[in-house]
């Protein structure tokens, strides 16, 4: 495999860093981490900040209602789920009006260390107005507080608690009703929620399948330790090698994310999803991927997408070339409100809902 011609940089983001040079230099600093914590709170609060501003700036906060509820984790504490649906009578891009049962699992992205309850809610009440859906935003735990597997385990924690109150999550009826997001890190929890749907199934032939589709975005699925390069046309086109430098998720960063996370064997599969065996693999359901080019994660959701397919799983890949991860941070780059359409369009299409264009297969923008 060569996915080395997505990981020059784009005209675009050439552009965008001459305007706003200091956007090269995001994520190379701060990744030490004995002060993982300041850090924590800096960016949490910056982007508690942006949040509010644009969620109100926008309207969307009239338009949706928000309610949290508090979930039990097997490791004592509580794991805040952020329900955002659109008000009744309102318009959503949706195939009816708002009251809609489809549901959308949301995990966020931030390296297992940023993200709060209210952080991802201009995006959620976005997904949940344009998709016509309840999204439900999982506020799992994160480092360094939480170590790994408590991260995974909040995610298994909520699958069980949607298993258990069907009706509460619109699975009361037919049974592509919910699909599953995660950005970044959540796309790693994302697919530990999947797989787990698809686990069950095979061992328990009476268990109902929840998942009826996933959108893997910016995915993190492969440890760095075992980058899979035999599979690379050569180890320096692998993205976690050509992309080292690239900014927002630097090398440094990297490491920050994953020594915090503590973990006691680095193969843990929970931690490498695109590397499961292929008879753990079967059965996945229809997978949406959106890849940023000049990211070093890059290679984890193309090898994913690839493998997929062997198995004749469906699958959608979108690859924005020439951008970092995390670009969409930039409502500058043109490729940031096309990639938020894309999410919208591959969470209708992983809910069995219909889309305006043939979606499955390989889009390059």
């Amino acid at each position: 495999m060569d996915f080395s011609k997505y990981g020059q940089p784009s005209p675009q983001w050439v552009a965008f860093v001459e305007a706003n040079p200091s956007a090269s230099a995001e994520g190379l600093s701060g990744n030490d981490p004995s002060t993982a914590l300041q850090l924590q709170q800096t960016v949490n609060s910056m982007r508690e900040k942006a949040s509010a501003k644009i969620f109100a700036d926008s309207g969307l906060e009239s338009r949706v209602d928000i309610s949290t509820t508090l979930l039990p984790s097997r490791h004592g504490h509580s794991i805040p789920v952020r329900r955002y649906a659109p008000k009744q009578g309102e318009p959503t891009g949706g195939d009816e009006v708002a009251g809609s049962q489809r549901s959308l699992i949301y995990f966020h992205g931030g390296g297992f260390l940023f993200g709060t309850d209210t952080s991802e809610d201009p995006l959620c009440a976005k997904f949940a107005l344009d998709a016509g859906v309840s999204v439900f935003s999982v506020n799992y735990s994160h480092t360094p507080q939480h170590v790994f597997p408590v991260a995974h385990d909040d995610a298994l924690d909520v699958y069980n608690h949607i298993s258990e109150n069907a009706a509460l999550y619109g699975l009361a009826g037919p049974s592509e009703q919910l699909a599953v997001l995660g950005i970044s890190a959540g796309a790693n929890l994302a697919a530990e929620f999947v797989q787990h749907d698809v686990s069950h199934a095979k061992t328990d032939p009476a268990h109902r399948r929840l998942v009826s589709g996933a959108v893997l975005s910016i995915p993190w699925l492969i440890h760095g330790d075992h980058t899979p390069f035999h599979l690379m046309e050569s180890p320096e086109k692998a993205a976690s090698r050509q992309c080292r430098d690239a900014p927002v998720l630097p090398w440094p960063r990297i490491q920050l994310f994953t020594n915090l996370l503590k973990l006691e064997d680095s193969a843990d599969p929970r931690i490498n999803a695109a590397l499961r065996p292929d008879a753990e693999l079967e059965g996945w359901p229809r997978t949406g991927f959106v890849i940023a080019g000049m990211d070093p994660l890059r290679d984890d959701g193309l090898i994913f997408a690839k493998r997929l397919e062997a198995l004749k799983t469906p699958t959608s890949v979108h690859i924005f070339p020439g951008v970092p991860h995390g670009f969409r941070r930039w409502a500058d780059l043109p490729f940031s409100k096309q990639s938020d359409d894309v999410t919208v369009d591959l969470t209708r299409w992983a809910l069995g809902l219909a889309t305006e264009e043939t979606i499955e297969g390989w889009h390059e923008y």
